[in-house]
């Protein structure tokens, strides 16, 4: 039993019409992303540092466990987010694990 607390969207690409930009007058990639199969999930930071910085500019590096119901997973990048609707990442998917004593798998992004 997973005690929700967040959202798990699955990315996909679909095929689109390769366009010119109306504004800029360069061409358009020819896949847009969209974000489907909402997951309910609880997660929770494997490691989570706001004292990072990059070429001056302060980072935000976090690292996250989340665990959903056992069945058929195979994204490679995920969007998290709260309950409230909040995006707290999107992320490509280190390790994904089943747990088959508990019927979950856990994915490490």
């Amino acid at each position: 039993m997973i005690i929700d607390n967040g959202v798990l969207y699955t990315r996909a690409a679909t095929e689109a019409t390769p366009s010119l930009d109306p504004k800029t007058g360069y061409p358009r990639r020819a896949e847009e992303e969209c974000w489907h199969n909402p997951i309910r999930c609880q997660f929770r930071a494997r490691d989570y540092s706001n004292l990072t910085r990059v070429q001056g500019e302060a980072v935000r590096l976090a690292k996250y466990e989340i665990l959903i119901e056992e069945q058929p997973f195979a994204a490679g990048t995920v969007r998290l987010e709260d309950v409230f609707g909040g995006v707290v990442c999107e992320a490509s998917v280190i390790e994904v694990e089943p747990l088959q004593a508990v019927g979950q798998i856990r994915i490490l992004i």
